[in-house]
C-alpha cells in the first residue's frame, strides 16, 4: 500500500502542459493528495481500482472534465468546485448518504451530465437491497437535484422521466406543507392515503388511460325487498 505522496517526484516529472490526463489505476493507493505541476491543465483523472478512503487536493484540478473513482473505499467524498466537470463515476464504493452527495454535486458541479453510482449503498438494486420501484425513486431524487444530468448509471435520462421527477417532488412538497398544519395522527393518515408514485406517462396518456377503463354493458339486479319501507303495508294475502 502507498500514498501518492510517496511518489510525488515520479508523478510530477510526468507533468507538462501537453499532458491533459492522469491515470493511476490499480496502484493500491490509500490516499490521493498530490498536485502535479500541470494540475490546472488536467482534464481526465482516473483513480479507479485503488484503496482510497478519501481524495484531497481536487480543488487544484480546476479544468477537470472527467473524474473516475470506481472500485475504491470512498464513503463521504468531498467534491470541491469543479466548474467544467461533466462526468463523475463512483461505482462500487461505500457511498451511503445520497442527500449529502447530491447537495455537494448540485453546488460544485454545475455542468455535470454523466453520473454513475452503481454498487453503492445509496443506489438500490435487486441483488443487494431494494427493487425496481426503489431504484426508480432513487433516480427521481437524483434527476431532480441535478438539472443538467443526461445519463444516470446505465440509463439515459429522458424528458418524460425528468417531468415525472419534477411532479413527484411537487407532490411531496404539498404533502409536507399539509402535514405541518395537521396533528400527527391526521398527518399519518394523509401520507397513507396519497400514492406518491408517479407513473411514467404524460398527462395526455393518463387521461386516455382513464377513458380506456370506462365501459358499457348490462348489469342484472334482483330485488329482494329487504329493508323496504313499503313492505309493511303489504299483507301475506297480497303476495
Amino acid at each position: 500500500m502507498l500514498t501518492t505522496t510517496d511518489n510525488d517526484n515520479e508523478y510530477s516529472s510526468q507533468s507538462n502542459k501537453e499532458t491533459d490526463s492522469l491515470f493511476l489505476v490499480g496502484q493500491d493507493i490509500t490516499e490521493f493528495n498530490i498536485a502535479p505541476n500541470n494540475a490546472q491543465y488536467i482534464k481526465h483523472l482516473d483513480l479507479s481500482y485503488n484503496l482510497l478512503e478519501k481524495v484531497e487536493g481536487l480543488q487544484r484540478f480546476v479544468g477537470l472534465r472527467e473524474l473516475i473513482l470506481d472500485n475504491n473505499m470512498l464513503s463521504n467524498i468531498q467534491i470541491p468546485l469543479l466548474p467544467f466537470l461533466h462526468t463523475l463515476s463512483l461505482n462500487k464504493n461505500r457511498v451511503y448518504d445520497l442527500d449529502n452527495l447530491l447537495d455537494t454535486l448540485s453546488k460544485h458541479t454545475p455542468l455535470l451530465e454523466f453520473l454513475s453510482l452503481l454498487g453503492n449503498p445509496a443506489c438500490p438494486n435487486e441483488l443487494m437491497h431494494g427493487d425496481e420501484e426503489d431504484y426508480q425513486n432513487y433516480r427521481y431524487s437524483v434527476i431532480n437535484r441535478l438539472n443538467h444530468l443526461k445519463f444516470l448509471d446505465s440509463r439515459p435520462v429522458v424528458a418524460a422521466e425528468r417531468y415525472d421527477a419534477q411532479n413527484r417532488v411537487k407532490i411531496v412538497q404539498v404533502v409536507k406543507a399539509l402535514q405541518e398544519d395537521l396533528c400527527p395522527d391526521d398527518s399519518l393518515d394523509l401520507t397513507r392515503s396519497l400514492d406518491l408514485r408517479t407513473a411514467e406517462t404524460t398527462p395526455l396518456d393518463r387521461s386516455q388511460d382513464m377513458v380506456q377503463r370506462a365501459g358499457f354493458g348490462k348489469r342484472s339486479y334482483k330485488y329482494k325487498g329487504k329493508n323496504s319501507e313499503g313492505n309493511k303495508f303489504i299483507s301475506n294475502d297480497d303476495l
